[in-house]
């Protein structure tokens, strides 16, 4: 019994972890540079990053958008690296992300691309201090 109530705790510290990580770098960097386009009014299969169900589909080339464990094979990867096969590099603006918020992105992709439901996974345009 003991057994079990440890890996249940280590599972739920993962958990908080995995969700604490994602409302506080991943849905600020995706708010404030990502969602001013992709938030929902670009027809269909354009990327829409207002909710998990909308972020984790695929590309009319049938490539995922967000791959969870797979940060190379992301075509968002691609796409803010300003490299790779991805057409349109972005954000498409003068100012593109730091290495910091590209590297945080692959790190969130790396470890299962956890985006939780409801209310804290919906996510809503903000404007930056760097893009305003």
């Amino acid at each position: 019994m003991l057994l079990i109530l440890s890996a249940c705790s280590i599972t739920s510290g993962t958990r908080h972890s995995q969700e604490r990580y994602f409302l506080m770098e991943v849905k600020p960097v995706l708010q404030q540079h990502c969602l001013a386009c992709h938030n929902g009014t670009l027809p269909r299969p354009a990327l829409n990053l207002t909710s998990k169900a909308t972020a984790f589909t695929q590309s009319t080339s049938g490539r995922d958008y967000i791959l969870p464990g797979d940060p190379d094979g992301s075509l968002l990867i691609s796409a803010v690296q300003r490299g790779g096969t991805h057409l349109k590099m972005m954000p498409r603006r003068e100012i593109s992300l730091t290495e910091d918020q590209i590297g945080m992105l692959r790190e969130w992709i790396e470890d299962g691309a956890y985006w939780p439901e409801g209310e804290q996974g919906t996510l809503k345009p903000q404007k930056s201090v760097e893009n305003p």
